[in-house]
């Protein structure tokens, strides 16, 4: 495993402070004061917030500094929309992998059931994501997968400084198309277009509950 530079571990702390909701949207941010903070120099502490700029968590203004930025639906929206390009993409990709995938892919959503009906959202988040990036690790395609990782950690940033939160009906749907998923992933005689579709609308599905459910944004 590669060893965490000052600038990796100067963007983890920013944006879990960004997702714990102790730099709040439109709050300065002072380089300064993080680096200190963190116990770095002030120049991996600006290198991260170029970072996060690109990940339009921060806003950087010439003269003024940074800013965590107003998170809008529709920029969620445009974010969820990439992911459910790429994510049925790499469902389809991981279909040579089936014989693997298959008693892997249960067993997760299995544990999701469990997590789901004891109530253990930290779990069920952590095992949905685990669902999901066996499937994408297993496309074998580095470039994708780092991007659907970057959207990935995009997105939760997102959602973390929105009202947004898990909701229980959306969960229990999410393993009902886990299991859709799973089914046709695995057998082949399946349409690769079909296959496709699905991964994607998994995704799409998704921001049409967000919207079904008026979910507010700041």
């Amino acid at each position: 495993m590669a060893r965490q530079t000052k600038k990796d571990l100067a963007y983890d702390y920013i944006k879990r402070c960004i997702s714990e909701k102790r730099l709040l949207p439109g709050q300065r941010i002072t380089a300064a004061h993080l680096a200190d903070e963190i116990g770095i120099s002030v120049l991996p502490v600006r290198e991260a917030l170029l970072k996060l700029e690109a990940e339009r968590l921060v806003s950087l203004t010439p003269y003024v500094g940074a800013v965590v930025s107003w998170v809008s639906a529709d920029e969620i929206y445009d974010v969820i929309r990439l992911l459910a390009v790429l994510e049925g993409y790499g469902t389809v990709e991981a279909a040579a992998q089936r014989a693997r995938l298959a008693p892997e892919l249960t067993a997760l959503n299995d544990k999701l059931r469990l997590a789901l009906n004891q109530g253990m959202w930290d779990w069920f988040i952590e095992l949905n994501r685990s669902f999901h990036f066996t499937i994408y690790e297993a496309a074998g395609n580095t470039q994708l997968l780092d991007s659907i990782r970057v959207f990935w950690s995009q997105l939760d940033a997102m959602l973390a400084v929105t009202a947004f939160h898990l909701v229980p009906n959306r969960a229990a749907e999410d393993l009902r198309e886990h299991e859709l998923i799973t089914r046709l992933l695995v057998d082949p005689a399946t349409d690769p277009w079909e296959l496709e579709r699905i991964g994607r609308e998994h995704r799409l599905r998704t921001a049409a509950y967000m919207r079904g459910q008026s979910v507010a944004f700041p």
